[in-house]
């Protein structure tokens, strides 16, 4: 299953959400994620910014150069601003190279692709060559504003389908952030989850110290938040009790 973190708005919690369920994920299976944004801050955060990206889309991909292994069970594909070359080219060709790719390799569960935020290319090719795609919503001005982009967008491109979509960063001390889940319900039905991400310094500590949440901060409530929403989004057993609506 190729699956798409995307959001048409910034600061949505892309990267942190594809981290951390990646991380989770991998205790239970092969995890490859891939790094679409130039930014490269998924790179940075688990491993190191590189030009596997790239490669993999405008020039000779060495899946054995390439491909990093960050530890048992969960590998990554790095980005660096190098990436942005590959915009130069049509979303079609680019969806063509992320399409070999997928033919191309065996023996993970599943893979993870993390997006920039803003629509172009490499969200479209993203969108046309994975299965699905999980929308993470901040709770702010507009919360669901790029989730509906998104969907329209993915739609009109003949795109992946909406997974689900969750919240994240959500302050519970306030009533705006704890309205956000209860909205995604109403307005998406089972394409929400019910389970959302309690805000917390903790994993931005774990991306400055270049570790995985379940390694730096195992207590932490926004680590066993995304341990229970993985479990719901992927359907495995779990006995965390992370926070629902």
């Amino acid at each position: 299953m190729k699956t798409a973190f995307a959001n048409l708005k910034g600061g949505a919690g892309k990267t942190t959400s594809a981290v951390s369920i990646a991380d989770e994920l991998s205790t239970h299976g092969h995890i490859l994620v891939l790094d679409l944004d130039p930014q490269g801050t998924l790179s940075a955060w688990v491993t190191e910014r590189g030009e596997g990206a790239r490669e993999l889309l405008t020039g000779s991909f060495n899946p054995s150069e390439h491909v990093q292994s960050v530890r048992d069970g969960l590998d990554v594909i790095p980005a660096n601003r190098s990436l942005e070359r590959a915009t130069e080219k049509r979303a079609s060709q680019l969806t063509s190279r992320l399409e070999k790719l997928w033919s191309a390799i065996s023996g993970y569960d599943h893979v993870l692709v993390d997006t920039p935020p803003q629509a172009g290319e490499l969200v479209t090719a993203a969108l046309l060559a994975s299965d699905d795609f999980l929308c993470p919503v901040a709770p702010g001005r507009g919360a669901v504003d790029g989730l509906i982009h998104l969907m329209d967008y993915s739609r009109r491109i003949g795109g992946a389908d909406l997974r689900a979509a969750f919240a994240c960063n959500v302050d519970l001390r306030s009533k705006l952030h704890k309205q956000v889940p209860v909205d995604l319900v109403e307005k998406l039905g089972d394409k929400a989850s019910e389970h959302f991400v309690r805000s917390t310094v903790q994993i931005q500590e774990a991306e400055t110290a270049s570790e995985l949440p379940s390694d730096y901060c195992p207590g932490a409530t926004a680590w066993k938040d995304y341990q229970a929403l993985t479990a719901d989004l992927y359907g495995l057993t779990t006995d965390v009790e992370g926070t629902s609506i």
